[in-house]
Parts: C-alpha cells; sequence; structure tokens
C-alpha cells in the first residue's frame, strides 16, 4: 500500500477531508472521512464486544512482533507519507519508523509480564494474592507531531494487555493513522480491536470522552485541550495525559562548549522545533554566555530549511497553518519588545512561497515578561539567557508551571548529580539534547506537563492499561 498521490485541493470535492503538504499546502495527501458520534459511538460498541482480550499472552506476543515487521518492511513509504503530512526530513521520519516497531517490540515482550503477586497470609488458612486484567476499552488520542511513533507508544502496550484501543489520529496526519491500523490488521490484529475515528468534530469528540465503555484516555497534546479532556471524560475514566513543557538547557562554565551548541541545537531546531521536549531556553553560565551564543549561531545559520522530501534539508516547515501563523507572530512581538535576533536560518530557493516556512531563530534580550520566555515555543525559536551559576539556573526551572524536559551541560559529575536529583522535570539529560527518549524507560512530565499518575513508556506502561484485583482464598 502506497501513499495516495497528491492532489491540487482545489480539485477536492466538499464532501472529502483531506490533509495537505505544509510544504505545498496546495496540495492534498491523504483522504479520510470524519466521524460523527455515531461513529464513535459505534466504533466503541465494536471495540467493547471484540474477542482480543480473550486472546493468549503467546497470540498478543506474535501478532505486536508482526505489526512491527510490517512498519519495518514498509519504512520507505511510511517516512515519505509521515514527511508529506506533517513535513519533517526524510531521515528523521525514517527514524520515527524505526521507533514505532520497536514499540511494538517492546510491547511483544510485555504480553507476558502481566502478572500478579502473592503475600504472606495475615490469618491462618487464607492465601492472598493478587491478579492483574486489561482495563477494557482505551481512547487513544495522538498529535501529529509524532502520528507514528506516539501513537505506537499509547496503543501497543494497551494491546498487549488485552484491551482494546478507540485510535483517534490527529486529522493532520489521519493517513499516518490509518496505515498504522492497517500494518496491525495485516498483521492479524482483528479490526474490531482497534477501531479508528477521524476529525475534529466537537460531539465526536464529546461521546468519545463521556462513553463510560471507555476506561481509559490517553492523550498527547496542548494544555488547552488536555484541560477539555479533563472536563469532559467521565468521572470512572483512567487518565493519562501528557501536556505542555517550557524545556530548558544549562550549560555551566566548565561544560564542553563545541558539544553543548551540537546539543542544543539538535533540541532545539531539529524536528523544527516541534517536539514537547524541544528546548525552549539556555540559560548558560555568564562567563561563556558569549561564546556559546556565538557557536550556535553558527548551527543556526548552517541548517538548511526546505522541504522534507529533499535529502539534504535538515529543517522541514511547521506542520500546520495555524503553527505557521502563530509562530510568526509571536517572533515579530518578541522584535517589537526589544528581543535580539541573533541569528536565523535561510529557506532554500525555490520552495513553494506558500509553504509553512518559519525560519529557525536565535534570540537574545528577550523581556523576561515577554510570551517566547514565559510560555511553550513548539517551534524552532531558541532563547539565550545568561545566569550567574547552577543555583540561579534551578531557581529559573523551579519558578516554571511546567516541568517536561530540562539538560545540563559540564564535566563535572557532582554538578550533574546535584542538577539531576533538583531540577523538577520528569525528563532529566545530562550532556544531551533536550529531545529523544527509548523506549524501556519512563516517559512523563510533573506538575503542568502530565495529568494524572500514568508515565508512558517501558514496563511502567502496564499500569495504566491494567486493573489489580486482591484475591482472598480460604479452601
Amino acid at each position: 500500500m502506497h501513499p495516495a498521490p497528491t492532489r491540487p485541493v482545489a480539485d477536492i470535492p466538499d464532501t472529502e477531508s483531506w490533509t495537505t503538504d505544509p510544504a505545498r499546502p496546495g496540495h492534498s495527501v491523504s483522504r479520510f472521512r470524519p466521524a460523527t458520534a455515531d461513529d464513535v459511538h459505534d466504533a466503541i460498541g465494536r471495540a467493547a464486544a471484540s474477542g482480543w482480550p480473550g486472546t493468549t499472552p503467546a497470540h498478543r506476543a506474535a501478532v505486536l512482533g508482526g505489526v512491527a515487521d510490517r512498519l519495518e518492511a514498509d519504512r520507505d513509504d511510511l517516512a515519505a507519507l509521515i514527511t508529506r503530512e506533517e513535513g519533517k526530513p526524510l531521515g528523521a521520519a525514517r527514524g520515527e519508523v524505526g521507533k514505532a516497531a520497536e514499540q511494538f517490540r517492546l510491547a511483544a515482550q510485555l504480553a507476558f509480564l502481566v502478572e500478579g503477586t502473592t503475600y504472606p497470609p495475615e490469618t491462618p488458612g487464607t492465601f492472598a494474592y493478587t491478579l492483574r486484567g486489561p482495563l477494557g476499552v482505551v481512547a487513544a488520542v495522538t498529535p501529529w507531531n509524532f502520528p507514528l511513533s506516539l501513537a505506537a507508544r499509547k496503543i501497543a502496550p494497551a494491546l498487549a494487555a488485552g484491551n482494546t484501543v478507540v485510535f483517534k489520529p490527529s486529522p493532520v496526519t489521519a493517513g499516518v493513522g490509518d496505515r498504522l491500523a492497517s500494518a496491525a490488521t495485516a498483521a492479524g490484529l482483528p479490526a474490531d480491536a482497534l477501531p479508528v475515528v477521524h476529525g475534529h468534530d466537537p460531539d465526536a469528540m464529546t461521546a468519545l470522552l463521556a462513553d463510560r465503555r471507555v476506561r481509559g484516555v490517553s492523550f498527547t497534546g496542548s494544555d488547552e485541550i488536555g484541560a477539555l479532556i479533563r472536563a469532559q471524560t467521565h468521572g470512572q475514566a483512567r487518565l493519562q495525559l501528557e501536556l505542555g513543557g517550557r524545556n530548558c538547557a544549562v550549560v555551566c562554565a566548565d561544560a564542553d562548549l563545541e558539544r553543548a551548541a551540537a546539543d542544543i541545537a539538535t533540541g532545539a531546531f531539529g524536528l523544527t522545533g516541534q517536539a514537547c521536549t524541544s528546548t525552549d531556553r539556555v540559560l548558560v553560565a555568564e562567563p561563556v554566555a558569549a561564546e556559546l551564543t556565538a557557536l550556535l549561531a553558527e548551527r543556526v545559520r548552517a541548517l538548511v530549511v526546505g522541504p522534507g522530501g529533499d535529502r539534504t534539508t535538515t529543517a522541514g516547515p511547521v506542520a500546520t497553518v495555524g503553527q505557521f501563523r502563530r509562530l510568526s507572530e509571536l517572533r515579530e512581538s518578541a522584535v517589537a519588545a526589544g528581543a535580539r535576533v541573533v541569528a536565523s536560518a535561510e529557506v532554500v530557493p525555490g520552495c513553494d512561497p506558500d509553504g509553512y516556512w518559519v525560519p529557525p531563530t536565535l534570540f537574545a534580550d528577550v523581556p523576561a515578561d515577554h510570551e517566547l520566555v514565559t510560555g511553550e515555543v513548539f517551534g524552532p525559536f531558541c532563547t539565550v539567557l545568561p545566569v550567574a551559576d547552577l543555583e540561579e539556573a534551578l531557581s529559573v526551572l523551579d519558578s516554571s508551571t511546567h516541568g517536561l524536559a530540562a539538560a545540563v551541560h559540564t564535566t563535572d559529575l557532582a554538578t550533574a548529580y546535584r542538577f539531576a536529583a533538583a531540577a523538577p522535570c520528569g525528563v532529566v539529560k545530562v550532556n544531551a539534547p533536550t529531545t529523544g527518549n527509548g523506549v524501556a524507560p519512563p516517559f512523563g512530565g510533573l506538575r503542568a506537563s502530565s495529568g494524572g499518575a500514568f508515565p508512558e513508556g517501558g514496563r511502567q506502561a502496564l499500569e495504566f492499561v491494567t486493573d489489580t484485583r486482591t484475591v482472598y482464598l480460604t479452601p
């Protein structure tokens, strides 16, 4: 199965919905049918009646491993589709397909790890133990920035534990969502174990969240939508919300500045800054601030901004017209408020002038109360802020309402240990970009960056998708 050919938007009938190419917004990519509230109720009913929960761990493991095989076999086509719908460079898209396959391979192992516990008897003749089983129907609501790997991180563990999943991909990357569901069906997963609902109809979303047959809701996205999900989800459903980040990289005076600049550029400008763990701010020790800023500026100017399908591109377009408008206004507002543009990348000649091009930009002297410093950027903008020492950097981190990711760059092991213990973030990196994570460790933020007590990733993912029953057995 190959990605649908692009076609001019002007040729699309009004009754169809299509995704579009952010590098060429006048061309569509994949067709999808937006779901109504009735469609959602039907999907939940099919998931609730599925026989998947009654399958054995060995069968579930075989199917999940088969999904991984199919994703890897279709890596080139899937990567091309991700690039055409979301805009990221092909190399990054290929990496995302590989990460999604890893998620399913890990989940195949998790199928055998839904375990109970035995306890010493507290009452003579009574044996106490626990049973763990699937939660039931889980709703997975996924974003467009990692349309395959983040969906896999939610869906694969849920299926491994015997749950069924109603999958709602972002309408921006609907085609990728359909391809993931098709790969699962081809691997032997019953279609009713993973029904897909598309679109952004508020009534359909309300129907999904309010239906009491849905036992858990896993969502990755903005704070605003996270708040709506909290408000609309019925009271008996379990929530797993991965929300915004206001992420910092801290550069100490003893850091390897060349290495730090390379890692910060990756974290700030890779994926066009559209990762929840992207670096928004650099808190750099004053004695090395000028040197680090100059090194970062060189990295920014070296970026190649163009269509993700071009092999030389290192920064693609932003994914949506909303992103383009918001980030363009943010840049203009910051400059008007006195921010200094230290360096900005150039869009390569010949790009579609209507593409959603937001050049990666390094800022300095941004007013402390400006949104570029106080809010989540979620785009290719990074601000350098000199600080006196590690204490001031930790104070800046602690003042944030969010706590997703932070990095420290230092050659002193004691400093690294201290930062890792004190930084109020769910993900802490030492001499590495704020972006990027493995499939086995847990992933989740603190404070307003997370909702619910359930991180994603690894063996810990089973906590969200399973119920525990305590049994007291007296013969």
